[in-house]
């Protein structure tokens, strides 16, 4: 196998490639000329080299050695999603490169603070040769197709396991694999891995809303681009679970049984909705029935102590241009609803999101 030049070496380097983190004199495959030749693939090259190193540092041992796998599984993915005389939307390697090194620097700077306890971004990266199909759209079927996933774990300590962080780790894996190609939980015949095929793209990524020692909600985001299609489609699903009761929140968690639940939570969204200028002119005629059928499904919500947000999926209450549109209800409004031991204050602020 041809060896890979890790993201270690920063000697010896000529002035063009200062900021590459790799010698390259010793440069062999295409993507590695191709940094050593532009200074913004060198730039990117350094500052994804930068964001693995920072977070290796803060990991232990066997966390930062699962990352370290995963970023060497990408490495040698990028080589054959950005080849050098690729087709489709593979035909220009430096573009290529410069698109997925950002994502890359985006996914390893993902880290959240729970006390003394990290969340650290994981990563799969898959490759699906298949034929050219010279009839599609515009000419974007590059001969293969790919899926990458990625998923929130908590860095556990070995000297000190942690049952409810490792019932975690497995749950939101397992969930981010499954949703992001929409695998039915009954077929056991299927994974991440099988469905992955050379028609197109399948992306699967995460959000940390809120953390704390007793919640933790991420979002789950998965987009599907099937070659010549007009546009991918994208989906998201709220991961809602309660650390201090290892398990995810249920409604009851949240709300008292009442009558009037249902409509006091649907007109609340419709009124935060039709108030969002960009939004107003966009929805349907039909959103209070849209939006009555989407207010009681956990997977659309977020939990933050500022209050419940919940987030419709495309096409759900306006056109494609509407995008992923989201309601945002302060707990004050629904104060005469809340369970007796639901108590905001004790959930986690949301998280501050990296820089792009």
């Amino acid at each position: 196998m041809r060896p890979i030049h890790f993201l270690l070496l920063t000697l010896g380097l000529s002035p063009l490639a200062v900021a590459q983190s790799f010698d390259c004199k010793l440069a062999k495959s295409p993507r590695e000329h191709a940094v050593c030749s532009d200074e913004k693939l060198a730039a990117l090259d350094s500052a994804v080299s930068a964001a693995y190193n920072s977070l290796r540092a803060q990991l232990s041992h066997d966390s930062a050695a699962l990352v370290q796998s995963d970023q060497r599984e990408w490495l040698h993915w990028l080589d054959v999603v950005c080849p050098a005389h690729g087709k489709g939307i593979a035909d220009d390697m430096n573009r290529c490169l410069a698109n997925e090194y950002t994502n890359r620097e985006h996914d390893l700077k993902q880290v959240t603070h729970i006390g003394n306890t990290l969340l650290f971004p994981r990563s799969h990266f898959l490759y699906r040769a298949g034929s050219l199909n010279e009839g599609l759209v515009a000419g974007n079927d590059p001969g293969f197709g790919y899926g990458t996933l990625r998923w929130p774990q908590i860095d556990i300590q070995p000297a000190k396991p942690n049952p409810v962080y490792s019932e975690w780790n497995s749950a939101v894996e397992k969930k981010a694999a499954r949703l992001a190609v929409r695998i039915d939980p009954e077929n056991k015949n299927v994974t991440f891995d099988t469905a992955i095929d050379a028609s197109g793209t399948i992306d699967g990524f995460y959000i940390v809303e809120a953390a704390n020692d007793r919640f933790i909600d991420v979002s789950l985001i998965d987009s599907g681009y099937g070659w010549g299609a007009a546009h991918p489609l994208t989906g998201q699903t709220s991961f809602l679970w309660w650390l201090d009761r290892n398990r995810e929140l249920t409604i009851s968690d949240v709300f008292v049984p009442h009558n009037d639940l249902q409509s006091k939570l649907s007109a609340l969204v419709v009124s935060n909705l039709r108030a969002q200028p960009d939004l107003k002119d966009m929805l349907g005629d039909n959103i209070e029935e849209a939006v009555n059928k989407t207010v009681s499904d956990l997977t659309t919500w977020t939990l933050t102590r500022d209050g419940l947000a919940i987030t419709f999926g495309q096409y759900a209450i306006g056109p494609y241009a509407a995008g992923m549109p989201e309601a945002r209800i302060p707990w004050s409004d629904l104060r005469p609803y809340l369970a007796p031991d639901f108590q905001p204050t004790t959930l986690p602020a949301p998280t501050p999101k990296p820089n792009p």
